[in-house]
């Protein structure tokens, strides 16, 4: 099963897609685009799931930009014909960082980078000391006898690379398929 999982925006969305529980691609795209990528991406109704992180007012008041996202929410899931699943923020600070109070963007991800192995496992790619990540040394370019051309350290992990909205996205997934497996 893939989980494409999107953190709603006014203009853009971060979105992540899992495919057997880990992240396969990421990004912070246009709206417009976001909406057309279902089919880009390959997910397809009958056996993937869409999940978007819904939005509550949580005792506050709410303004334009949350009527803006709203409206968001609502093309996406008429665009997709297939499951869709609506979590709001509360449950994903629940989830992965067991309490709601104090919980914030910073938590949440450092909760997904210990989930998927710790920094150096989860992030990785520390680029090669010798090589400066080039993968070679010097003016003849001879491979870099440290990293032996792999340009880094450590290797990528599987959240290398992810970035700003897309966290929440991934949090959103993540927390989906815990409560899938939860019910099962």
């Amino acid at each position: 099963m893939r989980v494409l999982a999107i953190d709603p925006g006014t203009t853009k969305s971060g979105w992540c897609l899992l495919e057997d529980g880990a992240p396969t691609d990421w990004g912070w795209d246009d709206n417009e685009w976001v909406k057309g990528m279902f089919k880009w991406i390959g997910v397809e109704p009958t056996n993937d799931v869409l999940v978007i992180e819904d939005v509550g007012h949580y005792g506050l008041p709410v303004g334009r930009d949350v009527f803006e996202t709203v409206k968001w929410i609502g093309r996406f899931i008429e665009r997709y014909t297939g499951p869709v699943a609506l979590i709001p923020r509360p449950e994903v600070l629940v989830n992965l960082c067991g309490k709601r109070q104090g919980a914030n963007d910073s938590s949440v991800r450092q909760a997904l980078i210990d989930r998927f192995g710790g920094d150096e496992v989860a992030i990785g790619g520390k680029k090669c000391q010798t090589c400066k990540g080039k993968g070679w040394k010097g003016a003849g370019r001879p491979v870099c006898p440290e990293c032996d051309g792999d340009k880094y350290e450590t290797p990528p992990g599987v959240l290398h690379g992810v970035s700003g909205h897309a966290w929440s996205a991934l949090a959103v997934g993540v927390t989906y398929l815990d409560q899938a497996k939860e019910n099962e």
